[in-house]
């Protein structure tokens, strides 16, 4: 049996994992990330990308802490996409650069207010008519669009800017032949002996929590998604269509598959429902939606289909909201994260940083776990 050392190791190379271990490595941690998939993968790869800024929760009534707490993070994405954060994002590809408030006729006195009251602060504005984006003069919409300058960013693309400059210590992992021991984790003949022990992989956090007797006090929650997937897209879109519920109307972002075709995937009130639910009730409530908002759209040749997501985080105090903070949930040396949402995984980076030790300064090769791949983009299946 061979020993190696690691200061920490990471289960799950998902969006935290991915932005704990580039952070920990660009300062000096002698840090392994290990995934069971692919890197990306399960929930964070099917993530619209969009670094939310809070308003959409704002204007739907709910100027509250995760309002708030969400509208510092697309500043400090920002930093890392310029180079310059904790994290270096340079290579990303940006795929708009802020998804867009379509309004319907009367709804805009209340947006205005909120603005003036200035509830989150940053650059939101109305988009005068001649300024409209061609998509939406294309769509027929008829009503007010906002800038929220709030970018979407190309997911599977961040995934691969993350990983590739410490992609050696990025491995791939069996968990059934994976062992706990306090400290030292063994894997198959080998053990490693860590100073910190990180789970990230939202998913299976909780089952292990259980099976390891770390469970004391830790409460989740799943919000499940039936997303909905639209193609050939007739144009780029990013968009969230306002309603006056809690939720938009529906939340667009645009993809390209791998053959070049552009999906329009689709979140919002019509994802809102349990994973078992018809697909159906999904295409029904989207094209409810696009008739009403964007009449001049031909979905007559549309292919249609469904992703379920299943959004395991740390429990809300709000039943069926989402919590306004990560989750870390900490026994002993072993720390069980969730991000609760892709914007806030420099949030999470800060609470995890205020519980690690100082860097040993050391460098193990990882050559022995054999290596990982991508997950694949939903879109692309």
């Amino acid at each position: 049996m061979a020993s190696y050392k690691s200061d920490i190791v990471i289960f799950g190379a998902g969006i935290a994992g991915l932005w704990l271990h580039h952070r920990l490595r660009k300062a000096g941690y002698n840090s392994l990330l290990l995934e069971t998939h692919g890197i990306g993968g399960i929930q964070s790869i099917a993530s619209q990308g969009i670094l939310h800024s809070g308003l959409k929760y704002a204007f739907a009534g709910k100027v509250n802490s995760l309002a708030q707490s969400i509208s510092a993070m697309p500043d400090r994405w920002r930093a890392c996409l310029a180079g310059e954060g904790e994290v270096d994002l340079r290579n990303t590809e940006i795929a708009a650069q802020s998804q867009l408030l379509m309004i319907p006729s009367g709804f805009m006195g209340g947006l205005v207010k909120l603005v003036t009251k200035k509830a989150l602060g940053g650059q939101v504005r109305e988009v005068a008519r001649g300024d409209w984006p061609d998509a939406a003069i294309q769509s027929g919409f008829k009503g007010q669009i906002v800038y929220m300058d709030e970018p979407v960013l190309n997911v599977p693309s961040l995934m691969r800017v993350m990983a590739a400059p410490y992609k050696d210590s990025i491995r791939k992992v069996n968990m059934d032949d994976v062992r706990f021991d306090g400290n030292v984790i063994h894997i198959g003949a080998n053990s490693i002996t860590a100073q910190k022990v990180i789970f990230t992989a939202a998913g299976s956090n909780n089952a292990i929590a259980a099976k390891l007797g770390h469970d004391k006090g830790l409460q989740v929650q799943c919000r499940p998604l039936l997303m909905g997937m639209m193609r050939p897209a007739p144009f780029e879109l990013y968009a969230h269509l306002v309603g006056s519920s809690d939720k938009p109307v529906a939340t667009i972002t645009t993809h390209k598959a791998a053959d070049g075709t552009l999906v329009w995937y689709i979140g919002g009130s019509p994802a809102e429902r349990s994973k078992d639910s018809d697909p159906q009730d999904v295409y029904k409530a989207t094209k409810e939606a696009f008739t009403k908002y964007m009449p001049a759209l031909d979905l007559t040749a549309m292919e249609w289909s469904v992703l379920p997501v299943d959004r395991i985080e740390g429990k809300s105090d709000t039943q069926n909201w989402l919590p306004d903070t990560p989750t870390v949930h900490r026994h002993g040396d072993y720390l069980y994260c969730w991000p609760t949402k892709l914007t806030f995984a420099p949030m999470l980076g800060d609470a995890v940083f205020d519980l690690i030790d100082q860097p040993s300064g050391e460098i193990t090769d990882w050559s022995f776990l054999p290596e990982v791949g991508f997950s694949g983009a939903p879109w692309d299946a």
